[in-house]
C-alpha cells in the first residue's frame, strides 16, 4: 500500500513540474518550442531523478542517474549510443512485534550504455535499450529478542538490461519509463538536457 501512495505522489509530482514548466510558456512559444524538439543529441548531458517500484520485496527507490549521447546519428544505425552512470537507494524493513525488526538498505550503482532509436516522424519520442555493470552494497539488521542487535553486509557485481522511454515536452526536459531487468522493474523519472 505504501509503494502504491509514494509511487502515485511521485507521478503526479512528474507531471506537475511538466505542466510548470509549459505554464510559463506563452502558447504561442510553446507550440514553435514544440515544433523544434529535437529529441536525444549527441555531446549534450542528460540528468533527473527517478523512482523505482515494484522490486525488492515491494519497496521503492529512489535515485538519479546522468546520461551523454557519445555516437552521431547514422554511424550505427540511424540511432545514437550513450553512456551514463546511475545510482538508487531502496530502503524496507518488517516489524515482529515484541520479537524484534529487521531493516535492509539495497545501493546499486550502475554504469549503463544505451541505444536511442531515432524516430524521424517524431523526434519527441526517444525509445531506447541498453546494457548495465550494476554494482550494489547490501546491509541488513536486527534489532529485537534473542541477539539484541545484530547486522550484516556484502556487495555483489553483475549486468543487467534495460528499455524505456522519453517523451520530450520541451527541447530542455523530457518524462521517461524504464523497465529494468536485474536492478529495478518499472523505472519512473523526468529529464532536464543540461
Amino acid at each position: 500500500m505504501r509503494s502504491k501512495i509514494v509511487g502515485s505522489i511521485a507521478l503526479f509530482g512528474i507531471f506537475a513540474l511538466s505542466a510548470a514548466a509549459n505554464a510559463q510558456t506563452p502558447a504561442i512559444a510553446q507550440t514553435a518550442a514544440n515544433a523544434q524538439t529535437e529529441g536525444f543529441q549527441t555531446k549534450t548531458f542528460y540528468a533527473g531523478p527517478r523512482i523505482w517500484l515494484g522490486n525488492l520485496n515491494g519497496a521503492v527507490a529512489f535515485g538519479a542517474q546522468v546520461e551523454r549521447g557519445f555516437s552521431k546519428p547514422g554511424a550505427y544505425g540511424s540511432g545514437v549510443i550513450s553512456g551514463g552512470v546511475g545510482i538508487d537507494v531502496y530502503s524496507w524493513s518488517h516489524d515482529y512485534g515484541s520479537f524484534g525488526s529487521y531493516h535492509y538498505s539495497v545501493v546499486p550503482v550502475q554504469v549503463f550504455g544505451n541505444y536511442h532509436f531515432a524516430l524521424a516522424s517524431n523526434k519527441r519520442i526517444d525509445p531506447y535499450v541498453g546494457l548495465a555493470l550494476v554494482y550494489q552494497h547490501v546491509s541488513a539488521s536486527w534489532k529485537g529478542s534473542g541477539i539484541s542487535t545484530a547486522s550484516a553486509s556484502g556487495s555483489s557485481t553483475d549486468f543487467a538490461g534495460q528499455a524505456g522511454v522519453r517523451y520530450f515536452i520541451s527541447n530542455r526536459f523530457a518524462v521517461q519509463g524504464q523497465v529494468g531487468f536485474g536492478y529495478g522493474t518499472l523505472g519512473l523519472g523526468a529529464t532536464w538536457r543540461l
